[in-house]
């Protein structure tokens, strides 16, 4: 058996596959949602339960990744994997209702989960030491665009021909992956990983936890929240589960998520940023492609085209992993990164249903860089000066859950608050259009004279106001990301206590 493939470039790219296919899905039916709850029965204030539910999937199933790869190997788990995870996608195409769909879109996140660490440890194994530098930008430009480029193939294949080919699309490329990685792995010696007992414990009360809290805070909107007893129910099983989970990782041994190393000021700060940051971007790429699919008139082929300057101005500032840069402060890229993101979110509070396409592009350049610019210096803050594979483990388990979960709840919660104030600056334009006023009469003697009369009139106003309600809730959106990111940039303000030299990296060593 050989210890290294003898050409190992095809190798390298089908695992840079597996591992973009699993960040790819994220957002693959946000785009194509008004045409699947059209079909299924739902409505478009739950577009993002599919997006939010894969999230909770993989965030879920990640701390399994270790534990399976130690117990049947990584070349029999990521067949195993690749084939539950085409299933899935075909469950989803073949969905005959919109429960239906969410439930097999959160399986399928949750089978999707244990890829982060198999290809950590493949590319632990396989890539030349020379090489990691290069092995983590793309790594990184993986989980800046493959978002973007998820919601646009989604949304353009759902409009050109129907929203179930962006799941069948999905499903031989994934066994087509599965059968090449098994082959070319089975040619190969792979280094074992200890098998060590699993914390069964921990893993359930972790998932009881994490899962009823989730599912509260997306349902809480359509739920009507503490008004009622099903999210009371969840909050009273997931609260004091959360609690005993926390307190059983910090005593064991051997914990699935090492919350002990959350004690080192850099990999919580690290974690931190990752957070809001991550959430933020699932609410950007989620609330534009909306509010421009549904009010603006957009066709997905014009938003793909938005969206995807984004992912492109990201391309290139990612490679900033590289050993020169990374000697500079990376506070500095974070600050920068923050600074693009904030001239993004207050140049686009200032959108109408009136928007021309230069001033969307302009907004979403400032964004592409402030997404490029932020992974690069937190996946450095979170993976260096580690000893170990063991340690990179840990903290790939804790980076990947952070930003799973960020992901999905990021998703609901922008889109709740959205709704919300949809809801406000519809009653409070809405007030003032009473069948006497001057505003409304007019409005009705210019629908006459274009032969709208009567009851398509009044749908017509409804119409009008419904638009202009929501894009002044979405320009609040954007107001408090701007906020939000203004207060992020004050925390590193109290990073300055830290021993000195402690933002700065000499050396990466993994790829996420």
């Amino acid at each position: 058996m050989q210890e290294t493939p003898s050409n190992p470039v095809p190798l390298y790219i089908a695992l840079f596959c597996m591992l973009f296919s699993v960040i790819f899905n994220y957002t693959l039916s946000i785009m194509a949602s008004p045409y699947i709850v059209g079909e299924l029965g739902g409505s478009n204030d739950i577009a993002t339960y599919s997006v939010s539910l894969y999230a909770l999937g993989n965030a879920l199933s990640i701390p399994l990744g270790k534990p399976l790869i130690a117990r049947m190997g990584a070349a029999r788990i990521v067949t195993v994997v690749l084939i539950l995870f085409a299933f899935f996608s075909l469950m989803c195409a073949l969905s005959p209702t919109n429960p239906f769909f969410n439930a097999s879109r959160f399986l399928q996140g949750f089978v999707a989960g244990p890829l982060y660490a198999i290809g950590f440890h493949l590319f632990s194994w396989l890539q030349p030491k020379e090489k990691r530098g290069l092995f983590s930008s793309i790594s990184l430009m993986i989980f800046t665009t493959g978002p973007v480029i998820g919601a646009c193939w989604g949304g353009w294949v759902a409009y050109e021909w129907h929203w179930q080919w962006v799941f069948y699309l999905n499903v031989p490329l994934l066994l087509l992956l599965a059968w090449y990685i098994r082959r070319r792995l089975q040619q190969l010696t792979e280094p074992s990983i200890p098998k060590k007992p699993f914390d069964g414990i921990g893993y359930l009360f972790y998932f009881l936890g994490i899962f009823t809290l989730s599912i509260a805070i997306i349902l809480g909107q359509e739920l009507d929240w503490l008004r009622s007893h099903v999210i009371l129910t969840l909050g009273a099983i997931g609260v004091p589960s959360l609690i005993f989970f926390i307190l059983w990782e910090l005593n064991h041994e051997d914990p699935i998520l090492d919350l002990k190393l959350l004690k080192q000021p850099v990999l919580s700060f690290a974690l931190f940023n990752l957070a809001v940051l991550f959430s933020l971007y699932f609410g950007i790429v989620i609330l534009l492609s909306l509010w421009l699919k549904l009010w603006v008139n957009y066709t997905p082929n014009w938003i793909a085209l938005l969206l995807g300057i984004m992912a492109l101005t990201g391309l290139f500032p990612v490679f900033l992993i590289d050993k020169k840069i990374a000697r500079i402060d990376n506070r500095i890229f974070l600050a920068l990164s923050i600074i693009f993101l904030t001239i993004s979110s207050f140049h686009t509070m200032q959108f109408n249903v009136d928007i021309d396409f230069e001033r969307i592009a302009t907004s979403r350049i400032f964004a592409g860089l402030g997404l490029a610019l932020f992974l690069a210096p937190i996946f450095r803050l979170c993976f260096h000066a580690l000893p170990n594979e063991e340690s990179m483990f840990k903290v790939l388990g804790l980076f990947q859950v952070t930003r799973a979960l960020s992901s999905g709840l990021g998703a609901s919660l922008y889109n709740v608050t959205w709704i919300r104030r949809q809801v406000f600056f519809h009653d409070r334009l809405g007030s003032s259009i009473t069948a006497e006023s001057a505003q409304t009469q007019e409005f009705f003697i210019q629908a006459n004279t274009v032969g709208i009369r009567g009851e398509h009139a009044n749908a017509q106003l409804e119409y009008y106001l419904q638009s202009e309600a929501t894009s002044l809730a979405l320009d609040d959106c954007f107001y408090l990301m701007a906020w939000i990111l203004i207060g992020l940039l004050i925390t590193f303000a109290f990073t300055f206590f830290a021993k000195k030299g402690a933002f700065v990296t000499v050396e990466t060593k993994a790829s996420p």
